[in-house]
């Protein structure tokens, strides 16, 4: 990691995160998920980080490793069908990436996820920032119905579906 990175890191706006996902825009991703969550026994998390915290700057943790503490951080692998997703989204490094417990991902392989991450770049690259993950939930939740559909008796909504903000 170069030392132009961590000073832009170490340098960025609080305000970052605002600037691209507003109310409206967290209201609208929040929905979705809940939405999605109805048709699968699935569980999303969306995670929206402006700049990497110092500690992963030190250690020089990449955009994989990194959404890999907050899948643990936030309990995305402990959901009670292994069932947690996770997307990740790294605003200033603008990097993505999804997280599938070990449940889908035995069911889903990783190209599947990557190719979904793809998509959401192009819409962020054109300032699509509410579409683009709107559109990658929607696809993260048809994926999800196919293979983990919900039961009319027993869905529970393990984890907050608020996007959260860092």
């Amino acid at each position: 990691m170069g030392l132009l990175r961590k000073l832009k890191h170490l340098t960025a706006p609080g305000w970052l995160v605002r600037r691209h996902f507003g109310k409206a825009d967290l209201d609208a991703v929040e929905a979705a998920i809940a939405a999605s969550e109805k048709s699968h026994r699935g569980e999303i998390c969306v995670v929206i980080e402006g700049a990497l915290p110092y500690a992963a700057l030190w250690h020089e943790t990449d955009c994989r490793q990194r959404a890999g503490e907050l899948f643990r951080e936030y309990g995305i692998d402990r959901t009670r069908e292994a069932t947690g997703i996770l997307l990740y989204i790294q605003l200033l490094d603008h990097q993505l990436e999804i997280l599938a417990d070990h449940g889908i991902s035995a069911q889903v392989p990783q190209a599947v996820w990557d190719e979904i991450c793809h998509a959401v770049e192009r819409e962020f690259a054109a300032g699509r920032y509410r579409e683009g993950t709107v559109s990658a939930i929607g696809r993260i939740g048809a994926l999800l119905a196919e293979h983990f559909p919900a039961t009319a008796d027993d869905n529970p909504d393990e984890l907050a579906n608020r996007p959260r903000l860092r």
